[in-house]
């Protein structure tokens, strides 16, 4: 069975309870996570929803099996004699007011905001059920990214890479024949495409590209691995 890494777990039901828990906790740190009133109530409000949505749904299933039962007591062959009793009836009860959909996607935006914000730490993600089962805290020095670097025509290239909880990833050129390297572009979200001046328009180049993970605008860990390119026009 593979390893969850995901803080949500995969059963719907199990997810209802860590939204639940989320719901309960976010009063105590609303405030150090820097959230507003409307976020908070958002998050109870989604709680709600989603708990209401599995509830219903298991509520009537619940229903529908026993319907069938009754349906096959109603149509049997054996002659009982006796009355079918009140069938089962569904539950009725109308969803929580504005009830939205995509929730699942809304609390991992809501999630993602929390772990972006300066007062989160592990204690809270703890606290609040939304750190990985296998979490281990890594070391900041020790990362290193891990670019797939595809050349495109037009003096392109398509840069792919996880960003292992850091801010952007720092592109660099160093051409080659030349000790100097070139900041070429800033990512905050890949894989993104990006275009490199030639030093030359239209005549093909070669170089080596290098990537830096960068958080609150600080290069952090190692460089990446540099792999060989030539851009071209076309």
């Amino acid at each position: 069975m593979p390893t969850r890494i995901d803080w949500l777990p995969y059963s719907i039901t199990e997810r209802a309870a860590a939204i639940r828990l989320i719901a309960s906790r976010i009063d105590d740190f609303a405030a150090v996570l820097g959230l507003s009133v409307a976020q908070v109530d958002r998050i109870k409000a989604l709680a709600e929803e989603y708990d209401f949505a599995v509830s219903i749904y298991e509520s009537n299933r619940a229903t529908n099996k026993a319907l069938r039962a009754w349906r096959d007591s109603v149509i049997s062959n054996k002659r009982l004699n006796r009355p079918a009793g009140e069938r089962p009836v569904y539950n009725n009860t109308p969803a929580p007011a504005e009830t939205r959909v995509g929730l699942t996607g809304e609390i991992r935006k809501f999630v993602e905001l929390i772990k972006a914000s300066p007062g989160y730490t592990d204690g809270v993600g703890t606290a609040m059920g939304i750190l990985s089962p296998n979490h281990v805290k890594k070391q900041l020095d020790e990362l290193r990214p891990k670019p797939k670097v595809t050349v495109i025509e037009g003096f392109r290239l398509k840069i792919a890479s996880q960003m292992e909880g850091m801010d952007a990833l720092q592109v660099e050129f160093r051409r080659n024949g030349e000790e100097k390297w070139q900041k070429v572009a800033f990512l905050t979200s890949l894989p993104e495409t990006i275009y490199i001046e030639p030093s030359v328009r239209g005549v093909p180049e070669s170089g080596l590209i290098r990537c830096f993970f960068l958080k609150k605008n600080k290069i952090v860990g190692q460089p990446s691995s540099m792999p060989p390119v030539t851009i071209f026009a076309s």
